[in-house]
């Protein structure tokens, strides 16, 4: 009665909700959130002294994912506009918990010497979290854990300066539409474009910062950034990241008495 539920078992699933891609067990997972959230009003009533508890607005309801990244990811296949997928939280030998509506808003990605590479994913559920939704599936695959020698970041001065870590994000805008007569959305429209950020730090050696107007005068969305992160043995590809439509639109230079010269450089791009 006073037991506990331990990381060991507890599983995350999800799928796509068609059954393509077919379900299966996320790994590397460190941390899952799940919850839910109702607007309500406190409304005053004339001669009536406790007053009401009123509906404020749609049930919100999120999820959140943190993991390692150390196979072929599933989740990133979820962005584009008619991507929905379902997923389900299990424990207690068959008890579940889960969805069959949700929608990717936003997916970021780290990587830097002598870390394996995170994952954190944003879902929004636009049907009911409930008991008993079960998307479990296939175990998880073959774990590859990449190395700093199996990443690489391709952008300006990438060449012949000493890469040492970059972030990779994308957002996803999504609108639910309701309608007299249901609790869920009818319909959730695809809002373009996907809004993509990255940030790439160096060690410097050769280069310089581009002078600050450039982004008005010279120009833009010509860049090329990309990441590729493979298994340690580099046989395996578990994710090739683009910003699609570059543009560089910040630097940042550190300088220390007690470090090397640091160069950070902000990308925007969409799709």
């Amino acid at each position: 009665m006073f037991g506990s539920t331990l990381n060991y078992e507890s599983h995350f699933f999800i799928s796509g909700q068609d059954g393509s891609p077919s379900a299966r067990e996320l790994s590397g997972v460190s941390s899952v959130d799940i919850g839910y959230q109702n607007a309500a009003n406190i409304t005053n009533l004339l001669g009536y002294q406790k007053g009401v508890t009123t509906i404020g607005g749609p049930t919100s309801q999120e999820i959140s994912l943190s993991r390692y990244l150390i196979y072929d990811d599933p989740i990133l296949a979820f962005t584009g506009a008619s991507e929905v997928m379902k997923g389900s939280f299990n424990y207690d030998n068959n008890a579940s918990y889960g969805f069959e509506s949700g929608y990717l808003t936003s997916y970021s990605v780290n990587c830097a010497v002598g870390s394996v590479p995170t994952v954190n994913s944003s879902l929004v559920v636009y049907d009911e979290l409930r008991n008993g939704v079960n998307a479990s599936g296939a175990t998880p695959q073959a774990i590859y854990v990449p190395s700093q020698g199996s990443m690489t970041a391709t952008c300006d001065n990438t060449t012949t300066n000493r890469v040492i870590g970059f972030d990779y994000a994308l957002e996803v805008a999504r609108k639910p539409y309701y309608t007299i007569g249901s609790e869920t959305p009818v319909e959730v429209k695809y809002i373009p474009p996907i809004k993509y950020t990255a940030s790439v730090q160096l060690e410097v050696d050769d280069v310089f910062l581009e002078s600050g107007y450039s982004f008005l005068t010279a120009g833009k969305e010509e860049k090329t950034v990309s990441f590729s992160i493979k298994s340690r043995d580099q046989t395996v590809t578990m994710q090739s990241l683009t910003i699609p439509k570059a543009s560089l639109v910040s630097e940042q230079l550190s300088a220390s008495a007690d470090g090397s010269v640091r160069l950070t450089l902000n990308y925007v791009g969409h799709s």
